[in-house]
C-alpha cells in the first residue's frame, strides 16, 4: 500500500497553482484486501472512456473491479447522493443548491472533453454555425437550412431550402448542460429564457426530434435528413460512421474551429489558472484565437464519507490511477475518445479532493 504525496507541481503554462490551493500530506492507496465492485452510472460522453480503464485498471488492482454505465448525468449524480453507486459520472459540474444539499459530495474530474455540433445535409460540408444561430434554432426561429442567418455565416455554400430538426437529449444529460450553457453564453435571449441545466424547459418546436444518450442521438440524427444535434466527441467514430457531418463553431475570438486536440488544449491552457478549489467550474466560450468553445471537464461524483474502509481505498486508488499518465489517462485511452488531459494546475486540488475520501 502506498501514501500517495500530493502537494505542488508545475502548470501545463508553466505557472506554479495559487498559494490557496489545499496542501494534501498523503493519502494511501493501493489493492484493497478483498474484491471491490466500484459500479458507476451517468455521462455516456464519460462512458467509452471509463471502459478503456476497465481492464488495465484490474491488472494494475486485482481487487478492484470497474463497472461502468450509462443513464445520462443526472442519473449520475442522483445515483452516488443517494448512495446507489459509488461512482456517478457527469458532464457537468454540482451547483451550489446541489453542494448544498449534498455536503459530503465530491464532483472529481478526471479528464477535458468537448462537444460537437453534428448535422445530416448530404453533400453539404465544412458548414458554420454559430451560438446565437443555433439558439435560434432550438427556439423555433430559424426553421429551414436556407435561412439567412445560416447564409450569412456560409457565403458561397450552397445551402437546400430544407426543414430544421433539432434533436435534444430525452434524459437528464450532462451534454445538454454545456450544450445550453454555450448558447446561455453566447445568446441573452437564451439565458433569460430556457438558460442552462442537466434538463431545461425547451421551446416547443415542431420539428424537434429527442434521443436517448449520445448513441441515441446519433441514431435518430442519421435517420433524418436535415437534423441537428449535440453530441460528445466520444462517439466521435459512431456519428462519423452514421454519415453525420461536424460544423465548424464559432468561439469567442470570431473564429469557427473544430474539436480537435489543438483547439481543445487551447480552451484548456485559457482557463486552467482560474479553476476554484471546488473544482465546479465552466470552460464554455474559453477566450483565445483556436479555442474550441464547448469544452467541459468530465466528473467522477462520490461521497467523501464512506461506510466502508475497503471501498473508500478503491475509489481513492482509482481516482489517482485515472489521472495518471502512467495509469488511465494515457495518450492511448484519452485519443481514443479525442479526450485531453487535466492540466497540471488542477491536479493538486483534485488530489485534495480525492484525500477527502474516507471511512
Amino acid at each position: 500500500m502506498l501514501a500517495l504525496s500530493a502537494c505542488g507541481g508545475t502548470g501545463s503554462t508553466g505557472s506554479k497553482p495559487s498559494s490557496n490551493t489545499p496542501k494534501v500530506t498523503s493519502y494511501k492507496i493501493g489493492n484493497p484486501s478483498s474484491p471491490v465492485t466500484l459500479n458507476e452510472v451517468g455521462s455516456t460522453l464519460v462512458e467509452p472512456y471509463l471502459q478503456t480503464m476497465v481492464q488495465p485498471l484490474h491488472q494494475r488492482y486485482p481487487n478492484i473491479t470497474l463497472a461502468p454505465s450509462g443513464g445520462g448525468s443526472g442519473k449520475g449524480i442522483s445515483s452516488a447522493a443517494s448512495g446507489l453507486t459509488p461512482l456517478g459520472g457527469s458532464d457537468a459540474y454540482l451547483s451550489p443548491g446541489e453542494m448544498q444539499q449534498y455536503p459530503d459530495l465530491l464532483n472529481i474530474p478526471i479528464a477535458i472533453s468537448a462537444q460537437e455540433i453534428d448535422y445530416n445535409l448530404p453533400g453539404v460540408s465544412g458548414l458554420k454555425l454559430s451560438g446565437p444561430v443555433l439558439a435560434k434554432i432550438y427556439s423555433g426561429q430559424i426553421t429551414t437550412w436556407d435561412d439567412p442567418a445560416i447564409k450569412a455565416l456560409n457565403p458561397g455554400l450552397s445551402l437546400p431550402s430544407i426543414k430544421i430538426i433539432p434533436v435534444r437529449r430525452v434524459d437528464a444529460s450532462g451534454d445538454t448542460f454545456i450544450f445550453t450553457s454555450y448558447l446561455s453564453d453566447t445568446t441573452p435571449s437564451w439565458a433569460n429564457g430556457p438558460g442552462f441545466g442537466t434538463t431545461v424547459t425547451w421551446p416547443a418546436v415542431s420539428s424537434e426530434l429527442t434521443g436517448n444518450g449520445n448513441p441515441g442521438m446519433v441514431s435518430t440524427c442519421a435517420a433524418n435528413r436535415g437534423c441537428v444535434a449535440y453530441i460528445g466527441v466520444s462517439v466521435h467514430a459512431s456519428a462519423a460512421a452514421a454519415g453525420l457531418e461536424q460544423a465548424l463553431l464559432e468561439n469567442k475570438a470570431g473564429n469557427f474551429v473544430r474539436p480537435t486536440q489543438q483547439t481543445i488544449l487551447a480552451a484548456v491552457d485559457a482557463s486552467a489558472r482560474s479553476i476554484p478549489s471546488n473544482l465546479a467550474k465552466s470552460l464554455i466560450e474559453s477566450p483565445g484565437p483556436q479555442s474550441y468553445p464547448i469544452i467541459n471537464f468530465e466528473y467522477m461524483m462520490v461521497k467523501s464519507d464512506q461506510t466502508d474502509a475497503n471501498m473508500a481505498l478503491a475509489l481513492r486508488t482509482f481516482l489517482t490511477w485515472a489521472i495518471s499518465p502512467t495509469g488511465g489517462a494515457t495518450p492511448q485511452h484519452l485519443s481514443s475518445v479525442n479526450f485531453v488531459a487535466l492540466p497540471a494546475t488542477v491536479v493538486p486540488d483534485v488530489k485534495a479532493a480525492i484525500a477527502r475520501i474516507q471511512s
